[in-house]
């Protein structure tokens, strides 16, 4: 395994050690076994100098991405708007993030995402496709063709009894969701477990024939990271999720290895639509906590806070 590099203002950090029990592969259709306590880390600071804090808190991204291993990062990419809207994942922090998973050891870095609007113009306006140029070992997927999905049978759903699934999602040995900290009209917010919907070609289903919240929590029985981490650098606070609406420069990183738990530690980080949200009025939570997908309460959550200065 490559070294991960390390920067000098991390030189003395504490590096804390993260219980075992967890589930290996992103896309195993496997009940993931939850901890007792599971850890999110939320990091204040400039987008590459968190990025390492938190990695370092989670144990290092070597506990996720093996030698000559294939990972998919999903990003937001959906809108053609720059990172300064807060729709979309910031380019830099995506940048950052494939030298870390290649500099761990990892043989290709796959960028993915399936666009709601014109698939050119959201990887070059959002600087998705410039974040990946010039990486050999790095390919941007803008999934906007049918043939780039796989049909996959869900069992022992509620609402999702099969599904279109990217197939380079299906076959990479790590997925670390990175998705843009938003509000949504439909589902209040859109971090993580919402997130995963970018993964799938049929999307209509999910907000007419089916109950969108319990559909969710239906994919996320299939669709799991291994690793996500919440782009809280700037956050969409209504309007969401194609905007325009208030952005906050929140300034932050949020991340872990369960998905609810992360999720639900985002939605309490700031105020949406002008109010305060506790994660259990958010359904689609509500509904992938109710499936053993991942803690809600935050009471039986590990928080970890850190904050980077500027250099």
């Amino acid at each position: 395994m490559k070294p991960v590099s390390r920067r000098s203002f991390l030189k003395g950090a504490l590096l804390t050690g993260v219980a075992a029990g967890l589930r290996g592969g992103s896309l195993s259709g496997e009940e993931a076994p939850l901890r007792e306590r599971p850890r999110v880390v939320d990091v204040q600071g400039p987008l590459e100098s968190a990025l390492d804090v938190l990695l370092r808190e989670l144990g290092g991204l070597g506990r996720f991405v093996k030698e000559g291993s294939t990972v998919l990062i999903k990003p937001n990419m959906s809108f053609p708007n720059p990172p300064e809207q807060a729709t979309t994942t910031d380019p830099a922090l995506i940048r950052s993030l494939i030298a870390r998973c290649l500099e761990a050891g990892a043989q290709r870095v796959l960028v993915a995402d399936h666009p709601l609007r014109s698939a050119g113009l959201c990887a070059e306006l959002t600087g998705i496709r410039d974040a990946c140029a010039g990486i050999r070992e790095a390919h941007l997927i803008v999934a906007s063709q049918e043939s780039m999905f796989q049909r996959v049978t869900l069992s022992g759903t509620r609402q999702l009894r099969e599904v279109r699934i990217l197939r380079a999602a299906l076959q990479s040995d790590v997925q670390i969701n990175l998705p843009r900290m938003k509000s949504h009209g439909a589902t209040t917010v859109s971090l993580g477990t919402k997130g995963n919907m970018g993964l799938i070609w049929d999307r209509g289903i999910f907000h007419g024939s089916l109950d969108l919240n319990e559909a969710i929590a239906d994919l996320n029985t299939r669709i799991r990271a291994d690793l996500t981490i919440l782009d809280g650098s700037r956050v969409l606070t209504a309007g969401g999720p194609l905007g325009p609406g208030p952005v906050e420069q929140l300034g932050c990183l949020i991340g872990g290895t369960d998905p609810v738990a992360v999720d639900a530690y985002g939605i309490s980080k700031t105020r949406w639509y002008d109010r305060a949200f506790e994660p259990h009025e958010v359904s689609h939570l509500v509904a992938c906590h109710g499936r053993g997908l991942g803690e809600i309460d935050l009471g039986r959550v590990e928080v970890i806070s850190q904050r980077v200065p500027a250099s």
